[in-house]
């Protein structure tokens, strides 16, 4: 199996199976955002992990979401 053929798996579970932020535990959030840069074909680093997560807090309009996002940024960030 081709490497994009597991990307777009990967894509159409996430997209068809979409909880809120809220209702995942921070590491699954994390994680989802890993595999949304790795399906993007972006490179994987704490760069592309804050870019990913800044964009996210900037995009969402509900305050727990943002919180839920700020929370994982500051873990990502005290490492």
């Amino acid at each position: 199996m081709c490497i994009n053929d597991v990307a777009k798996i990967q894509r159409t579970v996430m997209e068809n199976n979409v909880p809120t932020p809220t209702d995942i535990s921070e590491e699954e959030a994390l994680g989802r955002i890993v595999g949304e840069i790795l399906s993007a074909g972006k490179t994987l680093s704490r760069k592309t992990l804050c870019f990913e997560l800044l964009k996210k807090l900037d995009e969402t309009e509900e305050s727990s979401i943002k919180n839920h996002y700020a929370k994982i940024f500051k873990k990502l960030l005290s490492c």
